[in-house]
């Protein structure tokens, strides 16, 4: 039970990522909540935030849909495909109004009900690719 209890919590995460509604994101997320990115360099909520708001407003009425999502014990991992168009500056790559498409794994770690712990694994030099052909 806990499984499905723990996919609606992931989907609800994500929901509100795609709804630029991040107050709800960090309300399911939990208060020593980490995330890492492709390194291993760690962000607190605020950092995490900052980040993904950041790189979502470059993208105005994007979407980043699961497509296939799993869990076992405190972990759940969904595939996701992002794509959204390139319309504000980005890594010192100025608009190009490009449609980018692109597909991560995700892996989440839940602690009492809430997101503790979030890896993200995407190809960025795809992305630059798709922005600079």
């Amino acid at each position: 039970m806990n499984n499905i209890k723990n996919i609606d919590l992931v989907a609800s995460f994500y929901q509100a990522i795609e709804d630029n509604d991040y107050e709800s994101v960090a309300a399911l997320c939990h208060e020593q909540f980490t995330f890492y990115s492709q390194l291993d360099t760690p962000l607190d909520i605020n950092g995490f935030l900052a980040q993904e708001k950041g790189n979502m407003d470059d993208y105005p009425g994007f979407t980043f849909r699961i497509h296939d999502i799993f869990a076992h014990d405190d972990k759940v991992a969904c595939y996701m495909i992002f794509e959204g168009v390139h319309s504000a500056a980005m890594h010192d790559i100025q608009p190009t109004n490009k449609k980018v498409r692109f597909s991560l794994m995700m892996l989440l770690t839940i602690k009492d009900d809430k997101i503790f712990e979030k890896r993200a694994h995407f190809n960025e030099a795809d992305i630059m690719k798709q922005l600079q052909s």
